[in-house]
């Protein structure tokens, strides 16, 4: 393995790193240990934002009268679906993260946790 550019770890400040790498003509490889897009994209920020965005919703609906929508029936949460659509929408831009690495000809380089790689880094 030979590259111009190593970048370690694929969240919001490697992915855009690594693409822009990729662009200026630079061998560019990423080492990541879990899913393209880091913590933010996969387990912070934008599953965090899906789950408010289904809360406001259902705010919404319970003040529809203050809108002057009126509803029959009962409103009611389904977490599970709540929770789904919050893991599509981070599995979706994460497929999009590798999209792009796939587009830009970027590497990646799986390893798991007790990897030689990761114990050289510590």
């Amino acid at each position: 393995m030979n590259f111009d550019i190593l970048i370690i770890g694929s969240g919001p400040g490697g992915y855009v790193a690594a693409i822009r790498a990729a662009q200026l003509g630079f061998k560019t490889a990423v080492v990541e240990k879990e899913s393209l897009g880091g913590v933010c994209l996969n387990w912070g920020c934008i599953p965090t934002k899906s789950l408010l965005k289904s809360a406001q919703v259902y705010d919404y609906i319970q003040h529809a009268a203050e809108y002057g929508i009126a509803l029959n029936g009962e409103a009611k949460p389904e977490f599970k679906n709540v929770i789904k659509r919050s893991r599509e929408a981070a599995n979706g831009m994460s497929k999009g993260v590798q999209f792009l690495f796939r587009k830009n000809k970027v590497e990646v380089i799986p390893v798991q946790e007790n990897s030689l790689i990761i114990k050289r880094l510590r």
